[in-house]
C-alpha cells in the first residue's frame, strides 16, 4: 500500500492504494486533527515505508500513514487556526478514499507596490515541520506458522485425592502405590541406550523422589512423580505403562507414512525433525583404498616395484535425534534419490510431524535480475597544422607541419651511399692514400633540389585543421533468474575468468544454486608458457602454450536473500575488458594486453522493481603533442604557421543498472511464467508453434 493525494474543487482526496476489497476504518478526533485506524482483510506492506505528505495550499499541514501487518494509522493535521471538516469515506474495491472539504489558501499574490514607500513582502505562513529524531528503520512482516501441541508426557487419569509423604523413595515403587490407589494396573518397562543395550538399574528406575501431597488431585500427583523422576508414562486401557522411554512404545497399531518433498531436500527435513526429538536413521557408505607393496626403503637397487590397491566399501547405519522434543518416539529414514522421508510412529505424532513438513516444504522464491551494462567511450581529438613552401632563386624552404626542411643551391648534399666503394684487395686494413691499388670510383650524380619543379620566387601554403568527436555505448542487457538457495551444485565448480596477469580473477561462478555467471567476448592470448623439448635427434625445441583471457564482458551475480517484504539482497561482479596488441613473444606469436574496468559490490539490498545504478568507474586519458620551429613557433598569431599541434582526450565510464523483479509464479502463463518475447519475429514463431 501507499499514500497519494488528489486535489478536488473545494477539497482533497486522501487515497490509500492497495487496501483490498473489505477495509475497515475507525475514525476519531485528536484535538484539531483527524485520526483513523485502518484494518485490512489480509496482511500488507507499505511500498515506500512510513509516509508523511503536506498540502499547505489546501489548508493541510501534514498527512501521515504508518503501521505494519493488518493495522495502520492515518493522521491528518490542518494548518494552525483552520478547521477540518469530517471526511467522507469511500472505497472502489481496491483503494480507500477519504475526502476532506478544505478552505483554499492563496498560493500566489499579485500587487502593485509603491517603490517610493518601503514595506515588507507578505510571506507564506506555513513552515515545514522539523525532522523527527533518529529512529530505526521500519521492520518487515514475518511469515509465521503456528501449531498447538499437546503435552504427551501428561496422562489424564481419574482417581481419589492423594495424601502421601515420601523422602528419597524409588520412583517405581511410588508409582506402583499410586496406581493401586486409583485402581489401575501398572507395568514398568526398562529403557535402552542409543545402541539398543539395556540401561542399568539405577538409570532405568529413574531418580529417587521426595513428595508431600495433602488432598492433591490424582492425575497431578502421578504426573508430578513422573516429572521429578524423569520418567515417561502412557495409558493403555486401564493399564499404566511407565519407564524411561515408553512414549514410542504402544500396544496399539502404529502408522507409517512416506512423504515425497517438492522443495526441501529429504536430508535437511530429516535433520530438522531430528532436532525436535525424532529418531532418524541414515545409511552411510565409506570407501577405503589401501595400497600394498614393498616399502621404498626396503626395495632392491635396480629391482622392479610392485604395488596393489585394494578398495573396501563399508556400509554403516547411523541413528541420531534429540533427547527431548514434541516428536519423541517417532522414527524415520530418508531416500536421497526420490527425496522422500518415511516416518513410523503413533498417528498423533505423525500428524504433528506432517504439519512441520508442510511448513518446511514451501516453494522457493525466484528473482529475475535485469542488468544493463553501459560502456561509455567519449573521444575528442583535435589537430591543427600548417604547411607552406617558398622558393627564392635556387633556395627552397619547406615547413611541413611544424618541421623545417631547407635546400640551398641547385643540388642537395651527397649521402654516404653516393660515394664509390674501394676496389682492390685491401678489405680489412685501413687504406693508404696514394697506394696505386686503392682507387676511388667516381661519385654518383647528386640528387636535384626538389624546388626546381616550382616556379621562381613563389610561395605556397596548406592549412589542415580537424576535430573528431565520438561517443560509443556498448550496451549489454542480460537477465538472470536465480533463487536464494545456497546449496552446492553436484558436479559444479567455480567459474574463473582470467583478466590479466597483474589483476585478480573473477570468483563468482556456478558452484552454488544461487549463483550465475555470464561471459560475452573473445578469448585472446595474453601470455605464453615457453618450454623446451627433445624430439629425435633435435633438442631445445620451443613449445609454446598460450594463456587466454576474455576480451569483452564478464558478469557474475549471487542472490543471498529474497524476503517476504519484497526486498532482494545480492552481490554483483561486472567487468569490461578491451584488448590492444602487445609485444610479440619470440618464437611463439603475438599477445594482447587487456585494459580492464571492474566493479565488485558488497551485499546490496534493493526493493522489488527499484533500479540500482552503479557508476564512478572512470578512466580519463589526455594527451597533447606539438611540433614547431624554434622561436618562430612560439610567436603569437603568426606562430601557428610555424607549428603543428594535436590533442587526444579519451574518457570511459562503466555504468551498471540492476533491477530485481521477484517472480510471482502463481499468476500469468500456462506454466506460471508470463514470458513475452521481445521481438516481433520471436512472437510470430511462438504463436505459430
Amino acid at each position: 500500500m501507499h499514500l497519494s493525494l488528489r486535489r478536488q474543487p473545494g477539497g482533497v482526496d486522501v487515497v490509500i492504494e492497495g487496501t483490498g476489497a473489505t477495509p475497515v476504518l475507525q475514525q476519531g478526533r485528536n484535538g484539531n486533527s483527524w485520526a483513523g485506524q485502518l484494518t485490512t482483510s489480509s496482511p500488507a506492506v507499505l511500498r515506500y515505508g512510513a509516509q508523511n505528505l503536506s498540502l499547505p495550499e489546501a489548508g493541510i499541514q501534514s498527512i501521515s500513514l504508518q503501521g505494519s501487518g493488518s493495522t495502520y494509522q492515518i493522521q491528518v493535521v490542518p494548518l494552525p487556526g483552520l478547521p477540518l471538516a469530517r471526511p467522507v469515506i469511500g472505497a472502489d474495491g481496491r483503494n480507500l478514499v477519504i475526502s476532506f472539504s478544505t478552505v483554499p489558501q492563496l498560493s500566489s499574490q499579485t500587487a502593485r507596490p509603491d517603490l517610493r514607500t518601503p514595506g515588507t513582502v507578505p510571506q507564506a505562513t506555513f513552515a515545514p515541520a522539523l525532522q523527527p529524531r533518529a529512529v530505526a528503520p521500519p521492520l518487515g512482516d514475518m511469515a509465521v506458522g503456528s501449531m498447538v501441541l499437546r503435552n504427551r508426557g501428561f496422562i489424564n487419569l481419574n482417581g481419589p485425592a492423594v495424601s502421601m509423604t515420601m523422602r528419597n523413595a524409588p520412583a517405581r515403587d511410588v508409582l506402583m502405590a499410586l496406581a493401586d490407589v486409583g485402581g489401575y494396573g501398572f507395568v514398568f518397562v526398562g529403557g535402552t541406550d542409543k545402541d539398543g543395550k539395556p540401561l542399568d538399574a539405577a538409570l532405568s528406575q529413574g531418580a529417587p523422589v521426595s513428595i508431600s501431597f495433602h488432598g492433591e488431585k490424582y492425575a497431578r500427583a502421578i504426573n508430578s512423580v513422573l516429572l521429578s523422576a524423569g520418567l515417561q508414562a502412557r495409558l493403555e486401557g486401564n493399564l499404566i505403562v511407565a519407564g524411561p522411554n515408553v512414549l514410542g512404545q504402544s500396544f496399539g497399531t502404529q502408522l507409517s507414512k512416506v512423504y515425497r518433498l517438492n522443495q526441501a531436500s529429504a536430508n535437511s527435513a530429516a535433520d530438522y525433525l531430528a532436532s525436535l526429538g525424532a529418531s532418524i536413521t541414515k545409511v552411510t557408505v565409506i570407501t577405503n583404498a589401501t595400497q600394498t607393496g614393498t616399502a621404498q626403503g626396503n626395495q632392491v637397487a635396480g629391482g622392479t616395484t610392485t604395488t596393489q590397491t585394494e578398495t573396501q566399501r563399508i556400509t554403516t547405519t547411523e541413528t541420531y535425534g534429540a533427547t527431548t522434543g514434541p516428536l519423541k518416539g517417532l522414527t524415520g529414514t530418508t531416500d536421497s534419490r526420490l527425496q522422500t522421508i518415511t516416518l513410523v510412529g503413533d498417528p498423533m505424532v505423525i500428524a504433528v510431524a506432517e504439519n512441520y513438513l508442510r511448513q518446511l516444504d514451501l516453494r522457493q522464491r525466484q528473482v529475475a535480475l535485469s542488468v544493463r551494462i553501459l560502456d561509455i567511450n567519449l573521444d575528442n581529438d583535435s589537430t591543427l597544422s600548417n604547411s607552406f613552401a617558398f622558393k627564392y632563386g635556387n633556395n627552397f624552404i619547406v615547413s611541413d607541419k611544424g618541421k623545417l626542411i631547407g635546400a640551398w643551391g641547385n643540388q642537395l648534399p651527397p649521402t654516404s651511399t653516393q660515394f664509390g666503394t674501394l676496389s682492390g684487395g685491401a678489405t680489412s686494413a685501413k687504406p693508404v692514400y696514394g697506394d696505386p691499388q686503392i682507387v676511388l670510383q667516381p661519385l654518383a650524380p647528386a640528387p636535384v633540389n626538389p624546388g626546381s619543379v616550382y616556379a621562381t620566387d613563389s610561395f605556397y601554403n596548406l592549412l589542415n585543421a580537424s576535430i573528431t568527436s565520438s561517443s560509443t555505448k556498448l550496451l549489454a542487457s542480460p537477465t538472470l533468474i536465480l533463487t536464494d538457495n545456497p546449496e552446492t551444485i553436484t558436479g559444479g565448480a567455480a567459474t574463473t575468468v582470467t583478466i590479466g596477469a597483474a589483476l585478480s580473477t573473477s570468483t563468482i561462478g556456478r558452484e552454488r544454486s544461487n549463483e550465475a555467471f555470464v561471459t560475452v567476448g573473445t578469448q585472446v592470448p595474453i601470455s605464453y608458457n615457453v618450454s623446451s623439448a627433445a624430439t629425435g635427434s633435435s633438442s631445445n625445441v620451443i613449445a609454446c602454450t598460450p594463456n587466454f583471457g576474455t576480451s569483452g564482458l564478464t558478469f557474475g551475480a549471487r542472490v543471498s536473500k529474497i524476503d517476504d517484504n519484497g526486498f532482494v539482497t545480492f552481490n554483483l561482479s561486472p567487468s569490461v575488458s578491451a584488448s590492444t596488441p602487445g609485444t610479440p613473444v619470440t618464437g611463439c606469436g603475438p599477445i594482447n594486453i587487456l585494459s580492464v574496468r571492474r566493479l565488485d559490490t558488497g551485499s546490496v539490498r534493493v526493493r522489488d522493481g527499484q533500479t540500482l545504478i552503479l557508476t564512478g568507474v572512470i578512466s580519463d586519458f589526455n594527451s597533447q603533442t606539438s611540433d614547431k620551429w624554434p622561436i618562430l613557433g612560439d610567436l603569437p598569431l603568426v606562430g601557428q604557421f610555424f607549428r603543428s599541434s594535436g590533442g587526444t582526450r579519451q574518457k570511459r565510464e562503466l555504468v551498471i543498472m540492476v533491477t530485481p523483479h521477484i517472480i510471482n509464479d502463481t499468476e500469468g502463463g500456462s506454466y506460471g511464467y508470463g514470458y513475452q518475447p521481445g521481438s516481433a519475429e520471436s512472437r510470430q514463431l511462438m504463436g505459430a508453434s
